[in-house]
């Protein structure tokens, strides 16, 4: 029994074992276990030392204006009705939410069919996608709600709408797109 509180001790220490654990493993250490007691003290030393003698790196600025363009993303539910809509190819719709000349910024709700697909383009600057409600799919991996599907200036991808509900994102563009050579 005594291997099975050895165990539990790291995430004891780190705080993350569930109430019927934790409180066994409380017991076991108040019963005078020093093996485990001595274990509990070196992971809190070394969580404690966790990130000490690194200094905070800040993010570059566009990198915080970039989160903060993310941060307006409208709230889910989406009601889909209340946006003027545009077809840029067959099941993809967009509804162009605000412009930033100055910073060549642009954000779209887009609203695209399972199955419709945006094909092959190279980005002339950057692009993040906030999947908002379904998923979309690209060469790089599969994006679902709360997940971010970024395009750096200069690479290239196509998207699809993945299976099952309509995929409803928030799109910011910096730059534009433009088919490949």
């Amino acid at each position: 029994m005594e291997d099975r509180f050895r165990e539990l001790a790291e995430p004891y220490a780190l705080g993350v074992l569930d109430r019927p654990d934790a409180e066994g493993f409380e017991r076991h250490l108040a019963s005078g276990c020093r093996p485990c007691r001595t274990s509990v003290e070196l992971q809190r030393r070394l969580a404690e030392g966790l990130g000490q003698g690194t200094a905070p790196v800040a993010p570059s600025a566009s990198l915080k204006q970039q989160v903060l363009d993310l941060a307006e993303a409208p709230a889910v539910p989406v009601r889909l009705d209340a946006y003027a809509w545009e077809e840029m190819v067959p099941g993809i719709r967009a509804s162009v939410l605000r412009e930033d000349p100055v910073r060549g910024m642009r954000a779209c709700l887009v609203w695209a069919s399972p199955g419709a697909r945006m094909e092959r383009h190279r980005h002339l600057g950057d692009e993040n996608i906030l999947v908002l409600q379904g998923g979309i799919r690209d060469e790089r991996g599969t994006y679902g709600p709360g997940e971010i599907c970024r395009s750096r200036t200069g690479s290239v991808h196509s998207e699809e709408a993945m299976p099952g509900d309509d995929c409803v994102c928030y799109v910011i563009y910096y730059g534009g797109h433009e088919p490949p050579d």
